[in-house]
């Protein structure tokens, strides 16, 4: 009984111990507890059933011969409820029944002599232990691989990146059951950065840009990790394969090429025991995605200003009449010409024109709805699509944009560029009234753009206002 004052670091493991000898039940509690293991006791079969059914028991150290239930009836009990918990039958009589016969008829994962002593018990609880946690991992990589299954149709949806990086993070939740992780890039590896398509986890200690977290990581920076979260995310880059040491990380790389890294809170026991050929798996279905999502905004963005780009978003307007034509409901369209743009460009050169749009997509991209479209329409013409939404809530949004970009200062070589815009505006009311098409309604948002310009610019025009001022003559 030497092992009994070897008191070991917790193993993570409970064992139920069933016998109806108190001091021999006593002795085995104690030498499990030893070795790290939780440790509940019964006297009997009734009692050791409902300890499973309240507790999750990974192991069972089961008396063979014992009054009411034998140790052979709770066995059989346990089966036809369902229970997999390992088994460890124990007696005190080696001619009750051939081991071999037990362990075959019964289901169980070891058959114990009492008199062979302490040690040969540990060996038996080792085994069935190990049992457990392989039994564990292979259900674990089971509900995982059924879980990446399910999740495929989601990653591959059309939607924005962040959104999809958040999805990923969510989906990796459901396999690992983490309570938080984020996902690093390269700054700047966003439309309208100047470098697009450029979500690259370049292998080097430069810094990165945390785009996307749950959990504890949600609101914190790239300087705000901790030296070993961010060596991690680094060395990630660098190898392209999901590693558990010294944290859980897990690239996203499609061929050679990195697109992201994802670090693991560092508080994730599921995550340690990982199966690390399932994180591939699922790596590489999220790489795809990701690579499919910027070729899209690659084809549908202007790079100048990260806004939708022409073609794209007069296909949208396209669906969203159609739409509305089909449920009644309205739509509306800005078109924004910024006042005397050439001014800007004659002044203080393209490249400040350039850095004014910039800076006019990036306030398009703050100020409208998530539910909004807003594109580069042509030159420094922008436009905005605005489902759902009536020409007096398109007035509203209108003067609400116009004062936004009154109120921009762009900073260039010690001067400071400041503009106004024009914005006409027009609704189609969806249902029986619909115009004729997105050619008609653009048609009415130009015209109620030039008049707005005619009018002394700075100001907003609604295509109905110009309609009833014709008709009054």
């Amino acid at each position: 009984m030497a092992r009994l004052s070897q008191q070991q670091a917790s193993s993570g493991h409970t064992v139920l111990v069933v016998d109806d000898d108190a001091e021999l039940r006593g002795t085995v509690a104690r030498l499990l507890r030893s070795c790290g293991h939780t440790v509940l006791t019964a006297d009997g079969g009734e009692e050791a059933l409902r300890l499973v059914r309240e507790h999750d028991v990974h192991l069972m150290l089961l008396d063979y011969f014992m009054a009411g239930m034998t140790g052979e009836d709770v066995v059989r009990e346990l089966r036809a409820r369902g229970h997999g918990l390992q088994v460890v039958l124990q007696t005190g009589y080696a001619s009750e029944r051939p081991p071999r016969d037990m362990l075959r008829d019964l289901d169980i994962q070891g058959y114990h002599d009492k008199s062979e002593g302490p040690d040969k018990l540990l060996v038996w609880v080792d085994a069935a232990l190990k049992a457990h946690r392989h039994v564990t991992a292979i259900l674990a990589s089971r509900d995982g691989l059924n879980h990446i299954l399910q999740a495929a149709p989601q990653l591959h949806r059309l939607q924005s990146l962040d959104e999809l990086l958040r999805g990923i993070l969510l989906q990796l939740q459901g396999i690992l059951g983490f309570s938080g992780a984020c996902v690093a890039v390269v700054p700047g590896a966003h439309p309208g950065s100047g470098h697009p398509g450029s979500l690259l986890a370049v292998p080097s200690d430069q810094a990165f840009e945390v785009r996307v977290a749950t959990g504890r990581f949600e609101g914190r920076q790239w300087h705000d990790l901790g030296d070993p979260e961010r060596q991690a995310v680094v060395q990630a880059a660098q190898c392209g394969r999901p590693s558990r040491e010294p944290l859980t990380t897990l690239p996203l790389q499609v061929g050679d090429r990195n697109v992201g890294v994802v670090l693991v809170d560092l508080a994730a026991p599921a995550a340690v025991q990982a199966d690390l050929t399932l994180l591939e798996v699922f790596a590489a279905q999220a790489a795809v995605a990701i690579q499919n999502v910027q070729l899209f905004e690659l084809a549908t963005t202007d790079d100048l200003t990260g806004l939708m780009n022409r073609r794209a978003w007069a296909g949208r307007l396209d669906e969203a009449l159609r739409l509305g034509a089909r449920h009644g409901h309205p739509t509306s369209v800005m078109l924004i010409d910024v006042d005397h743009f050439k001014r800007v460009n004659d002044t203080y050169g393209h490249l400040a024109g350039d850095a004014l749009l910039r800076r006019l997509g990036a306030a398009l991209r703050e100020q409208v709805r998530g539910t909004d479209l807003a594109a580069r329409y042509g030159g420094e013409e922008l436009a905005v699509l605005l489902p759902h939404t009536s020409l007096d809530g398109a007035r509203v949004l209108a003067e609400r944009l116009r004062e936004h970009i009154a109120a921009l200062r762009l900073d260039w070589d010690g001067q400071t560029v400041q503009v106004t815009a024009s914005i006409g505006v027009a609704t189609d009311p969806g249902g029986a009234g619909a115009v004729a098409g997105a050619a008609a309604l653009l048609a009415q948002a130009d015209e109620a753009l030039y008049a707005a310009k005619a009018g002394g610019r700075n100001r907003v025009q609604v295509a109905s206002a110009l309609a009833l001022a014709g008709e009054g003559g």
